[in-house]
């Protein structure tokens, strides 16, 4: 599996909390608008031309970027992006620092300067086609050169609004500089969402600070496995290597909230082995895997859509353009697609098209639990 990728890697009988991951391929990206800064020294580093620094800029990778309550006692919060170095010609360049100073109510609570081989580990140079947020192609002329990963954890306390980057990099003989501003945010859900299944539960993968789905429109997804009455993942008397033999399986799949389904897909096949995730079993268009398999959508209106992905092979009871009501019966948790162990994958995202959408924190009214991360177990009622 390239970098550019993630996949579902989920839990097994003898793995039961490893990696159940819906993704797509990391391949496309936003234009989105940074703040250009008068070139600015960073602690010792003189001045840079700003006829020159100018020409870059920093593209934030989801494009607006929500804060993650860690899960752990520390009061922290973090989030994670990619950065992507754009300018409208092809050149050589190469990271030399790079300067975060995080900010709230304008006032500095955080800086940090990376350079050496801490700078080198978030690099990137992999080739990436550029493209707009919908994932269109950008402008001919329009360069992605290279891709930096930032994470930051902050005291919750601290308050940070405002993430700035200062990235200083070498082009030939001359010294340049990419900046930008970037709101730093806590997302304010506007759908009353329930979850999509009545019953106990596990989280068996949750979103990107938790060591989950880093994908754009995965950073808040949950994967999730059904429970019997008794909290047990499988049911007695039935071997191991048969879907059914998971208290999951066959679980109807619930409208977490009113809207009209702009994604539909219900071709695909389980996944014979229930342990096994058989790239046999993948839609041709997912040839390295991320296939969310017998999937939909649902538009709730008001700029946040529900993606439910992984359903039984021909259960799905709605088409592309109904409508649905909350609670309303969509079909049956499966193994379809790039997935181990029959679970039900839910995302909460920015659009119709999870390839080119934000991922959007979520929670559910009918789950008391207080943070939605790997390893929590729940009754949905």
């Amino acid at each position: 599996m390239s970098q550019d990728e993630s996949c579902d890697r989920a839990l097994s009988r003898r793995a039961l909390l490893g990696r159940l991951a819906l993704a797509a391929p990391l391949t496309s990206s936003i234009l989105a608008k940074a703040r250009v800064n008068v070139p600015r020294a960073l602690d010792d580093g003189g001045p840079i031309a700003r006829s020159v620094a100018d020409e870059f800029r920093l593209v934030p990778l989801p494009t607006r970027i929500y804060k993650s309550v860690d899960a752990s006692r520390e009061q922290t919060e973090s989030w994670i992006l990619w950065l992507l170095v754009e300018s409208d010609r092809q050149r050589d360049v190469a990271a030399s620092a790079l300067r975060i100073t995080l900010r709230s109510k304008g006032q500095v609570v955080q800086a940090t300067t990376v350079t050496g081989a801490g700078l080198d580990a978030i690099v990137l140079r992999l080739g990436l086609t550029p493209t707009r947020a919908d994932g269109s192609a950008a402008p001919p002329s329009t360069v992605w050169h290279l891709r930096l990963r930032v994470r930051c954890s902050v005291p919750i306390a601290s308050a940070v609004d405002e993430m700035l980057v200062d990235l200083d990099m070498t082009s030939g003989a001359a010294t340049v500089r990419a900046s930008g501003a970037f709101p730093v945010e806590d997302y304010h859900q506007r759908t009353a969402l329930v979850f999509p299944f009545n019953g106990p539960a596990i989280i068996t993968q949750a979103g990107i600070t938790n060591g989950g789905h880093t994908n754009r429109s995965g950073q808040f997804a949950l994967d999730v496995v059904g429970l019997s009455k008794t909290y047990s993942i499988y049911l007695p008397d039935i071997p191991d290597s048969r879907s059914d033999s998971y208290a999951g399986w066959g679980r109807t799949l619930l409208a977490p909230a009113a809207g009209a389904i702009v994604r539909a897909r219900n071709d695909r096949p389980d996944q014979p082995d229930p342990e096994k995730s058989d790239p046999k079993y993948y839609a041709p268009e997912y040839p390295g895997g991320g296939d969310p398999g017998n999937h939909l959508v649902i538009d709730h209106g008001n700029g946040e859509f529900s993606m439910l992905a992984h359903f039984q092979a021909g259960s799905m009871l709605v088409t592309l353009g109904n409508h649905v009501e909350q609670g309303q019966p969509l079909g049956k948790l499966g193994s379809s697609g790039d997935t181990v162990t029959p679970h039900v994958h839910y995302q909460l995202q920015s659009g119709p098209d999870h390839a080119n959408s934000d991922g959007l924190p979520c929670r559910f009214t009918n789950v008391s639990a207080s943070r939605l991360v790997r390893g929590v177990f729940f009754d949905a009622r």
